[in-house]
């Protein structure tokens, strides 16, 4: 089953969503993004944590 998460799903004021088959795959692109569009080079434990708490099975 695919996961998907979406930055306004934790309150984000942006219409950035991933879809992919695994987790891995899709931290990889929510990582990415957050590098590129939102100049986290890092991101918290806290985010991190509402970022998987986010992550929805579709």
């Amino acid at each position: 089953m695919a996961k998907q998460f979406a930055c306004r799903d934790i309150g984000m004021e942006c219409e950035f969503t991933a879809r992919a088959e695994t987790d891995e795959e899709l931290m990889s692109q929510i990582k990415e993004h957050a590098k590129t569009a939102h100049n986290m080079a890092k991101i918290d434990a806290k985010t991190m944590k509402k970022m998987k708490a986010a992550i929805k099975s579709v």
